[in-house]
């Protein structure tokens, strides 16, 4: 069973990949955040659960939502990351993650997609992003075919310093979020024409429609998909990004029939 939390799609992309190669089925953590359902997996062939980086770390949401699901069947876990540059040392927090719920931690892979952190500088255009899909693709391939295998993939052994970086950076960024309360940083134009597509894309229900306007409430989970989603570029944050590129991933169906096409 492949489980993937996404805010722009990259992660749903590689899940999805994964799943089609391996044969396997794939569940949206967003929806069942979004849904309130039941954090209860059962599969027979090993979990693989996908998620962007977030300052070297997974989304503190994912991780807390894996501390509270009950997995059942197989007891193999392995984690895919996906991010702009590099994975920083996030497996160091899955191994223990694995560890503490009784499972068996087979391997971690950072694989390089598109940036989407609109916030921290411009992300690449329509081009660029599709030329970082491609070379996504053997990393993909080879995760895709160890898994299916059942081998470890990743690094065996992580290092102390690791471990230490892997947590300073990931907590030193969930305070600075804490402390800004980055609800209040969301900006809307008036090109808003209120299609409600930031509120259906929030995997926590974070933002309502009053009055044909988005309201942003105080439970942002930092995923930018409601900036990145948005038809009329009206949604900013902190006056940083209305000059910037969006950037949502293709869905994966659509992507792989025009790939089959071009062969």
């Amino acid at each position: 069973m492949i489980l993937y939390f996404t805010g722009t799609g990259n992660s749903r992309f590689a899940a999805e990949f994964i799943a089609d190669r391996t044969g396997d089925k794939c569940i949206s953590l967003n929806e069942i955040l979004k849904n309130k359902r039941a954090l209860e997996f059962s599969s027979e062939k090993p979990f693989v659960i996908a998620a962007p980086v977030y300052a070297s770390s997974f989304p503190r949401i994912v991780v807390k939502l894996i501390r509270r699901a009950a997995f059942s069947g197989s007891n193999e876990v392995y984690f895919i990351a996906t991010m702009g540059a590099a994975p920083g040392k996030c497996e160091v927090e899955l191994a223990e993650l694995a560890k503490e719920k009784g499972m068996e931690y087979k391997g971690f892979c950072g694989i390089r997609l598109p940036n989407n952190y609109i916030v921290g500088g411009n992300v690449p255009d329509s081009s660029e992003a599709e030329r970082i899909i491609e070379e996504a693709v053997p990393v993909l391939e080879s995760v895709s075919d160890k898994i299916s295998a059942g081998e470890h993939i990743g690094k065996d052994k992580i290092g102390i310093g690791a471990k230490l970086m892997s947590h300073t950076v990931n907590g030193l960024f969930n305070v600075v979020m804490d402390k800004m309360n980055c609800s209040k940083k969301f900006t809307v134009s008036d090109d808003c024409i209120a299609c409600g597509r930031c509120a259906s894309v929030c995997p926590v229900n974070n933002i309502i429609i009053m009055d044909n306007r988005p309201v942003f409430r105080e439970k942002c989970v930092n995923c930018l998909a409601c900036i990145n989603s948005c038809p009329m570029k009206a949604i900013n944050y902190g006056g940083k990004t209305a000059d910037r590129n969006r950037y949502v991933c293709p869905d994966y169906s659509t992507w792989k029939k025009l790939h089959e096409e071009d062969e």
